[in-house]
C-alpha cells in the first residue's frame, strides 16, 4: 500500500472538506485515496456501481462564465463532450453511466474515527447498495429508520427544537437506528451532524450512531480529493511531482511490486519488472494488452529512477512511531537536493526540527564529515527556542554554536518581543507591584525595555534599578545567556530552561534566582496548574543549587590547592617547614624567635623593624594561638583541681578567685562566637559543651558563696566537680588537629550514638528481668529506693558479670536483709512454713542464666558489632573525615582574635568601647568590601562549572545501563567500525570475530 507524504499536500487537503459529510464531524480531516486493501470489496463496487457525468455541454445562460448546465465548466467534462445548444438539459439523456472512482475511508480528527463514502448514480439498484453498506462495510441491519428533512437554511435553532432533536439522538442509538439526512453543513443538518459527532467521541464504537448523508456530488467542496486513482497512476504521478512516497511491503498489489524491486540487487530491466508484476498481480495483468503491460514497467521503471522519493516499510513493523520515523525520512530524502542540484541540508534540518526528528538529525546531518560553522546553525537554532525543541538546542550547542555570537541584541529582542507572552508580562508587572524585590523590578525592566525596542535608560527615576544599554556596560550583552535563560524560565519552558541552564555560567546563582523568580509568578497565576507547574520547577532549581553547593563544598576542601591553602593559613607568616617543637618551644622562650631559631616565608625589608615584624608574625600566627590557647587551658584545668583538691574553703581564695577571672574571659570568647555566628553557634557539638560548663560554673558560685549555709556550700563543691568532668572532656577538641587522632574523635561520637540505641535494647531485657525477679523473691517492697535497686541496678550489674546471690535459696543469707523493711537493709525474701526461702529455685536461677547469657553475649556482642562497623565506615574516610575537621578548626582560629588567652581580655574591653562610641556617634557609613577578587571569582566559577558536570553526570545516569545494554552499544559502535573499515578499503578478518565474541 503506498501512500504519499508531502506537507503541501497534506496542507491542501486538510483545507479542502466535503461540506456535505461536515454533518459526521465538524472538523474532518482529508480523505485517503487508497483506504480499501480488500480486492473483492474493489471488484464489487466498480463492478456494480456507477456514476454519472455529463456528455453534452449545455451552456447555462444564468450562470456567471461559460458553465454548463451541470454546473461544470466545459474544461471539467470527459473527452468526447458534445455542445448542445438547441436542447434542454436532462440528466438522462445528457450524462451517461461510467465506472464510480470515488469510494474509500474518510479519516475524522479529534475522534480517531473512520467513515464510509462512494460515488453512485441515483438509479443503483438499492437492493445492491444495501448489500454494500451490510455485508461490505458492515454495518448492522437497522431496527430503525430515521430520515431528516428540511432545515437546511442556516437558521438559528429554537431550545425546545435542539431538545427534541438530541432526543432523537439517544432512540437512534438505543433502538439501532439509520439516520439519514441531506449532508449539509447548515441548520438543522449541521446540528444533527454536532450531536452525532459528540456521540461519537463519549460512546465505544459498537454503540455508535449511524449517520448516512446524501449529498449531491456537485455540493462536495474539494471533492477531486474523494476520486480514487489506481495505486500505479497516483504513486506514479507522486513521484513525477517530486512527491516522497511511503510503500508498505506486504500490502498488496503494486507496493509488494515497487518494494521486491528496491530490494533487489540486479539491475533494473524490463523483463524484471514484468517478472515481479507476474508474481505479485498475476490476475491483474492477465487482463491487461500488451500495450498496458508495457505501459505499466514504463512508469514503474520511472518511478524506481527516483529512489530518494522511496521509502520502504514492513507491514508487520508497521507501528505508530515506525510510520511516522517512516515518513519523516522520506520527506528528509525529498529534500536532499534543491532546485540547483545541491546539497540541500539547510531544508532537511528545518524539516526535521518541524518534525522533531532528533535521532534522524544526529544520525543523518550530524556526521564526522561535515564541519558545521556556528553562522549556519543560527536560523535552525531560533526556530528550535521558539518551538521549544530543547533537544534540538542541544545539538546545536553540541556541534559548533556559539551560542553567545548567536545571541545578539537583535535576537534576544524578537525573542522578548513577538514571542513573549503578555500574559506572563503581566504577570510580572504584577508580581513586581506586590513585593518589593530588587530581582523582580531588574527583570521587568529588562522585558520592558526589550519589548519598547531597548529605548535610553529615563533619566528621570534615579531612584529605580536600571539597566545600562551601553555595549560596555549593559549586563545583558555582558551575559546574554543569562538573558536568554530568564526568557525560558518565565515562558515556563521546563526542558529548555534545563538545557540552558547548562550552559551559564555561574549557575547556582541562576538556578536560585530562577527559583525565587518561578516562586514569585506562581503566587500571582490565575491558573492553578500552571501555579503548581512553576512551583515544582522552582523546587527542582533550588534542589540544583543546594546540590552543586554542596558538592563544590566537600570537593573543595578535599583538593590539593585547599589544603595547601589551609596550611599556608593555619602557620600564618611562619614557615611550614618549621618544625612544631620548635614554635612550642618559643612560647616559653621568646628570645629564641628573634634568633633566627624560627624560619619565616618573607623576611622584612627594614632590618630596623626585624625583630618587631617577627614578633608580630610569630603571636599572630593561628598555629601559635591555638598551641597558647591549649596551654593556657591545661594551666586553666590544673588550677581548677588543685582549687577543688587541696584549697577550697569557706570564704573564696586568691587561687580561686583567678579561677573566676579566667572562666569570665572564657565566657566573655563563648559571647563572641554566639555573636558572629548567631544561631549557627548552638549547632556545633563543642560550643553546647562550652555553654553547659559555664552554666554550672556559675550555678556553682551561686551555692559556694553561701558560706553560712553547709549544705548550699557543698552542693556549690560538688557542682563544680561535675564541671570539672565537662571542662576535662572539652579538652578532647585539641586532638582534631592530629591526623592520627583527628578521626578518632568522630568514632567515639558515633558510638555514643551506639550505646543509646543499646541502652534502649537493653533497658527492654534489664526492666523484664528486674520486675520479674523482685516479683518471685519479695512481697510488697514500699521503699522506692529499694525498688529500684533491685529492678534497675542489680540487673545492670549481672550484665557485667555480678551474680546476684539472693536466686539460690542454699546460699541465701538472712543476715544481709530485714523482714520488717525498716532498717537499711533489702527486703528478706518471703518464707514457706519451713522457714525456708519460698520461690522455686527452678525458675529463678534459669531466669538469671538466660538474662546473663542474653545481655552478657548477644547484646554485649550487638554492641562490639556496632562499634566494629562504625569505626570502620570512619576508618575507609578517615583522610576526608581530617580534612574535614582541620578545615573548621582553621576557620575557627582564623576567625579568632590573634591575641593569646588570657590577655584576649583586654582586645574584649576594647571591642565593647568603640562599639558603644561608634552607636553614640551613629556613624556606620563605610566603604562596601569587596569579597573576592576577579582571579578568585573566576576559580570559583570554574569549580563551579565542574561541580555542574557532575551533578549533571549523576542525574542522566540511568538504572536501564545494564551489561546487556552496554554490549549493545559497543556492537553497534563497532558496526560503525566495520562500515568505516569497508569504506577505506581495508576490513581486517579478525574485526568480525573479535565483534561476534564481545557479547560472549
Amino acid at each position: 500500500m503506498p501512500f504519499q507524504v508531502s506537507a503541501g499536500t497534506m496542507r491542501h487537503r486538510r483545507n479542502g472538506n466535503f461540506e456535505s459529510s461536515r454533518l459526521l464531524n465538524s472538523s474532518m480531516s482529508r480523505s485517503i485515496d487508497v483506504s480499501c486493501n480488500d480486492s473483492d470489496l474493489v471488484n464489487f463496487i466498480r463492478e456494480n456501481f456507477k456514476k454519472r457525468e455529463c456528455v453534452f455541454f449545455t451552456k447555462d445562460s444564468k450562470s456567471v462564465g461559460n458553465l454548463c448546465k451541470c454546473g461544470y465548466p466545459e474544461n471539467q467534462h470527459i473527452e468526447g463532450t458534445q455542445i448542445n445548444d438547441d436542447e434542454k438539459w436532462n440528466y438522462k439523456q445528457h450524462t451517461k453511466e461510467l465506472p464510480t472512482d470515488a469510494f474509500g475511508d474518510v479519516h475524522f480528527e479529534n475522534i480517531e474515527r473512520r467513515g464510509k463514502y462512494i460515488r453512485l448514480s441515483c438509479d443503483t439498484d438499492p437492493e445492491t447498495l444495501y448489500d454494500l453498506m451490510t455485508q461490505h462495510w458492515h454495518l448492522k441491519t437497522p431496527n430503525l429508520v430515521i430520515s431528516v428533512a428540511g432545515g437546511a437554511k442556516n437558521f438559528a435553532l429554537k431550545p425546545r427544537m435542539r431538545k427534541i432533536f438530541s432526543r432523537l439522538i439517544y432512540i437512534a442509538q438505543s433502538k439501532g437506528a439509520w439516520i439519514f439526512t441531506g449532508g449539509t453543513h447548515y441548520g438543522l443538518m449541521k446540528y444533527i451532524g454536532e450531536v452525532v459527532r459528540d456521540n461519537t467521541i463519549s460512546l465505544s464504537s459498537e454503540e455508535n450512531v449511524v449517520a448516512i448523508g446524501i449529498a449531491a456530488w456537485g455540493m462536495i467542496s474539494n471533492r477531486e480529493s474523494l476520486i480514487r486513482s489506481g495505486d500505479n497512476e497516483s504513486i506514479h504521478v507522486a513521484i513525477k511531482s517530486k512527491i516522497p512516497c511511503v510503500v508498505v511491503e506486504g500490502s498488496g498489489r503494486i507496493a509488494d511490486v515497487i518494494a521486491s524491486l528496491m530490494e533487489a540487487e540486479d539491475t533494473l530491466t524490463s523483463s524484471c519488472v514484468k517478472e515481479s508484476l507476474l508474481r505479485y498481480l498475476p490476475r491483474t495483468i492477465s487482463r491487461l494488452s500488451e500495450e498496458e503491460t508495457e505501459s505499466w514497467i514504463k512508469w514503474i521503471k520511472e518511478v524506481l529512477e527516483n529512489p530518494h522519493l522511496l521509502t520502504v516499510i514492513k507491514t508487520e513493523e508497521a507501528g505508530d512511531e515506525i510510520v511516522s520515523n517512516a515518513i519523516s525520512f522520506a520527506l528528509y530524502k525529498a529534500f536532499s537536493t534543491n532546485e540547483h542540484n545541491r546539497d540541500n541540508w539547510n531544508g532537511q534540518l528545518k524539516l526535521l526540527l518541524e518534525w522533531n526528528q532528533l535521532d534522524l538529525a544526529s544520525d543523518e546531518i550530524f556526521t564526522n564529515d561535515r564541519n558545521w560553522e556556528s553562522a549556519d546553525l543560527q536560523d535552525v537554532m531560533f526556530t528550535a527556542l521558539v518551538k521549544d525543541r530543547p533537544k534540538f538546542v542541544r545539538l546545536f550547542v553540541e556541534n559548533g554554536l556559539n551560542l553567545r555570537k548567536f545571541l545578539t541584541t537583535e535576537v534576544l529582542r524578537e525573542l522578548y518581543t513577538n514571542n513573549f507572552s503578555s500574559l506572563v508580562f503581566k504577570n510580572l508587572q504584577i508580581a513586581k507591584n506586590s513585593y518589593n524585590d530588587a530581582l523582580l523590578t531588574f527583570v521587568w525592566k529588562m522585558v520592558e525595555d526589550f519589548r519598547r525596542g531597548l529605548k535610553r535608560d529615563d533619566k528621570n527615576n534615579k531612584h529605580e534599578l536600571e539597566i545600562h544599554l551601553s555595549v560596555s556596560d549593559c549586563p545583558i550583552t555582558r551575559h546574554p545567556l543569562q538573558a536568554l535563560f530568564i526568557w525560558s524560565v518565565l515562558q515556563n519552558k521546563k526542558e529548555l530552561s534545563k538545557v540552558i541552564w547548562e550552559q551559564t555560567r555561574g549557575c547556582t546563582l541562576a538556578a536560585l534566582g530562577a527559583s525565587k523568580l518561578l516562586k514569585s509568578m506562581a503566587k500571582v497565576k490565575n491558573d492553578i496548574n500552571a501555579a503548581g507547574e512553576s512551583e515544582e520547577l522552582a523546587n527542582e532549581y533550588e534542589t540544583r543549587a543546594v546540590v552543586i553547593l554542596l558538592f563544590l563544598k566537600q570537593m573543595r576542601i578535599f583538593s590539593f590547592s585547599l589544603q595547601n591553602f589551609l596550611s599556608k593559613q593555619w602557620y600564618g607568616e611562619i614557615s611550614r617547614d618549621t618544625k612544631n617543637w620548635k614554635i612550642i618551644l618559643c612560647l616559653f622562650f621568646f628570645p629564641l624567635i628573634g634568633c633566627g631559631f624560627i624560619s619565616f616565608r618573607k623576611k622584612p625589608v627594614e632590618k630596623s623593624k626585624k625583630l618587631f615584624l617577627y614578633y608580630v608574625s610569630f603571636f599572630t600566627s593561628p598555629f601559635v594561638v591555638f598551641s597558647w590557647n591549649v596551654i593556657f587551658y591545661i594551666v586553666f584545668l590544673l588550677l581548677f583541681a588543685y582549687v577543688l583538691l587541696m584549697d577550697f574553703q569557706k570564704e573564696p581564695t586568691v587561687l580561686e578567685i583567678i579561677l573566676y577571672v579566667l572562666v569570665f574571659i572564657l565566657l566573655c570568647d563563648e559571647v563572641r562566637q554566639w555573636y558572629m555566628n548567631g544561631s549557627k553557634y548552638l549547632s556545633d557539638l563543642w560550643n553546647v559543651m562550652d555553654t553547659l560548663a559555664i552554666f554550672y560554673f556559675i550555678a556553682g558560685i551561686v551555692l559556694r558563696l553561701h558560706s553560712s549555709d553547709e549544705s548550699c556550700w557543698y552542693s556549690g563543691r560538688v557542682i563544680f566537680c561535675l564541671d570539672y568532668i565537662v571542662f576535662t572532656l572539652r579538652l578532647i577538641h585539641i586532638f582534631t588537629v592530629s591526623r592520627n587522632l583527628g578521626p578518632k574523635i568522630i568514632m567515639l561520637q558515633r558510638m555514643m550514638i551506639d550505646v543509646f540505641f543499646f541502652l534502649f535494647l537493653f533497658a527492654v531485657w534489664m526492666v523484664a528481668f528486674g520486675v520479674a525477679r523482685q516479683g518471685i523473691l519479695r512481697k510488697n517492697e514500699h521503699r522506692w529506693e529499694w525498688i529500684f535497686r533491685s529492678v534497675i541496678y542489680e540487673p545492670y550489674l549481672a550484665m557485667f558479670g555480678q551474680y546476684p546471690d539472693d536466686v539460690d535459696g542454699t546460699t541465701y543469707n538472712f543476715d544481709r536483709c530485714t523482714f520488717s523493711g525498716n532498717e537499711s537493709k533489702p527486703l528478706c525474701v518471703e518464707l514457706d512454713a519451713n522457714n525456708q526461702p519460698r520461690f522455686p529455685e527452678w525458675i529463678t536461677i534459669p531466669l538469671v542464666c538466660i538474662y546473663m547469657l542474653s545481655t552478657n553475649i548477644l547484646l554485649v556482642n550487638l554492641l562490639v558489632a556496632m562499634f566494629g562497623y562504625t569505626v570502620g565506615s570512619v576508618q575507609e574516610n578517615n583522610d576526608q573525615v581530617w580534612k574535614f575537621q582541620r578545615y573548621f578548626l582553621v576557620q575557627e582560629y582564623c576567625s579568632r582574635l590573634t591575641i593569646p588567652f588570657p590577655f584576649v581580655i583586654f582586645a574584649y574591653i576594647f571591642m565593647v568601647m568603640r562599639k558603644c562610641f561608634k552607636c553614640c556617634c551613629k556613624n556606620e557609613s563605610k566603604e562596601p568590601s569587596i569579597c573576592c577578587s576577579k582571579n578568585e571569582d573566576n576559580e570559583t566559577l570554574s569549580w563551579e562549572a565542574v561541580m555542574k558536570e557532575n551533578y549533571l553526570v549523576k542525574i542522566n545516569t540511568k538504572a536501564s545501563d545494564t551489561s546487556e545494554e552496554m554490549v549493545h552499544r559497543f556492537r553497534q559502535l563497532d558496526a560503525k567500525v566495520l562500515v568505516f573499515h569497508s569504506a577505506l578499503g581495508d576490513v581486517p578478518v579478525s574485526d568480525k570475530a573479535d565483534s561476534d565474541s564481545l557479547g560472549k
